[in-house]
């Protein structure tokens, strides 16, 4: 796999690209992301180039600041872009236990340096709602923490945000070895994500840069 340079606006790639629903896109690191894909005319679904943006009944992504961004294609052996990298230095909140950030949404505190997970649960959703408020302060996954069972239940909006993009994520949590519905989906892996990578492993892009964002060319997710 080589790490090429791309010399095009990164807001002209993502905006040509963004336009065609055939492409794939996910912000996350490595064991906590969110992937978004969108199909013509499915439930409210509303494309904006102008603000990089799409919403749909299952999801959205919302792409904000791309000033100084570092974009780069990774290409397999045979010539084949897998994968856009739209990277910088910039960092998230990076907190590590779960933490309101409002009344319905928290941080889950998964500890990356770049990529803040959170949920949103419904206004009416008490049960998952007080788990919530129960688990701040403490790791996601401590095993005395009801957030991470309530979320696994509720399914509630998972949101995957970078200094240069927002994913949210509308549809179901599959259950244990079930299948992730096709479109907008998210995947926690806390086996992956306690070893603290940035990159996934053996991945060409620059150990001082941070991914945001991924664009995946021609590509269902």
């Amino acid at each position: 796999m080589k790490c090429l340079p791309l010399d095009e606006d990164p807001r002209a790639l993502v905006r040509r690209h963004l336009a065609d629903e055939s492409h794939g896109w996910s912000v996350g690191t490595w064991g906590a992301i969110g992937e978004f894909q969108y199909d013509l005319g499915e439930p409210d679904l509303a494309v904006d180039l102008e603000t990089l943006s799409v919403r749909s009944a299952r999801g959205a992504l919302l792409i904000g600041d791309l000033d100084s961004v570092q974009v780069f294609a990774l290409v397999n052996e045979s010539g084949r872009t897998g994968e856009i990298a739209f990277c910088s230095p910039r960092r998230g909140a990076g907190r590590i236990t779960v933490e309101a950030i409002d009344e319905t949404t928290f941080d889950v505190g998964i500890g990356a340096p770049h990529i803040d997970m959170l949920v949103r649960a419904r206004r009416d959703d008490d049960a998952t709602l007080a788990a919530l408020r129960a688990g701040t302060g403490r790791p996601l996954l401590a095993p005395d923490n009801p957030a991470g069972p309530a979320i696994a239940k509720a399914s509630p909006t998972r949101i995957f945000a970078s200094a240069l993009a927002r994913l949210e994520v509308h549809q179901p949590i599959p259950p244990p070895g079930g299948k992730s519905p096709e479109g907008p989906h998210s995947h926690l892996l806390p086996q992956f994500l306690k070893e603290g990578q940035i990159h996934r492993p053996g991945s060409p892009l620059p150990a001082d840069l941070y991914c945001g964002l991924s664009l995946y060319p021609r590509t269902r997710l």
